[in-house]
């Protein structure tokens, strides 16, 4: 699908599908948006459980109404734990 697409593919919410496509190797960016809230009891599963050990390089990042962040990053696989070497 990507080789035949022009515009940029993305997937919110399968955290099943994101770290399948993260481990593959497959994921170009990543963006997360920073809602300034704190939940303490509510959803079932943490949202990186499961993730291989990622290096995030920063490329873009975007204030919206002066409360939300939006944070755009580049990933590279780990082949050890953080700090152990190159990756």
């Amino acid at each position: 699908m990507k080789r035949t697409r022009t515009a940029p593919l993305s997937t919110l919410g399968s955290l099943s599908l994101c770290r399948s496509l993260l481990t593959a190797g497959l994921v170009d960016r990543f963006r997360v948006v920073v809602f300034p809230v704190i939940t303490g009891s509510t959803g079932r599963e943490r949202i990186y459980d499961g993730y291989p050990d990622v290096k995030l390089e920063m490329v873009e990042s975007r204030t919206f109404d002066g409360r939300l962040q939006l944070l755009e990053y580049v990933p590279t696989v780990l082949s050890g734990p953080p700090g152990s070497g190159p990756a």
